[in-house]
């Protein structure tokens, strides 16, 4: 009897088995393997940063002439002069005028100022000068000389080599309207003051060798 009640219990056990537990894991192994693995998510690319454009800062007088004014007004009073072809550095853009200088306060309490020149003169690159155009600007300022027609070719050449060497500016010439003929030397000696109106400041310029000298 007791084999027998065993031997069912084991019969009774293997059907369990046969017909509901291992269906059961079966199922589950199919289901595992029909899982779709999970697909890696790519990482979008980061947009790239856009690189700022610097803005132009540096330009270059167009005019034969232009004066600098205290405010960015075509009525305000002019303080110099700047020339075709000098390189300016632009501090700040207003309503179509560039400051080229830190603001100043001539007075206490008064107004601030600063030197502004007209976007609309400067040019981008320097400007091309011919030698015809070089010589019609360099004969607006010593066109005053003494004696300027009899000398003008040593007086041009002169006048641009000084300016072009860093010892003279424009308005040197300007300030006497020229070369000035000196009555120290017999020979015809020319002079003009460059930097100041000291006797340190005076440059000669012998016409007859086109050497200039100092005294």
């Amino acid at each position: 009897m007791v084999i027998l009640l065993l031997v069912g219990i084991a019969l009774a056990g293997g059907g369990y088995y046969m017909f509901y537990l291992k269906p059961e894991q079966d199922a589950a192994k199919l289901a595992e393997q029909q899982t779709p693995l999970p697909v890696e998510q790519s990482q979008p690319e980061p947009m790239p940063i856009p690189t700022p454009v610097a803005e132009k800062t540096d330009y270059y007088v167009s005019p034969e002439k232009l004066g600098v004014r205290e405010m960015p007004d075509k009525s305000a009073f002019i303080e110099s002069i700047l020339y075709r072809g000098d390189k300016v550095h632009i501090l700040e853009k207003r309503d179509g005028w560039g400051r080229i200088s830190p603001f100043y306060v001539y007075n206490e309490g008064g107004p601030e100022v600063a030197e502004w020149i007209p976007m609309d003169a400067l040019l981008e690159v320097p400007p091309t000068i011919t030698k015809q155009e070089r010589i019609k600007t360099i004969s607006s300022y010593v066109e005053g000389s003494d004696d300027f027609k009899q000398y003008f070719d040593v007086f041009i050449q002169t006048t641009d080599d000084l300016i072009k060497e860093g010892i003279c500016l424009p308005p040197d010439f300007e300030e006497l309207k020229g070369w000035v003929k000196s009555v120290k030397y017999e020979q015809d000696v020319y002079f003009v003051y460059c930097g100041g109106l000291k006797q340190a400041n005076k440059i000669y310029l012998n016409v007859q060798t086109g050497n200039i000298f100092y005294k």
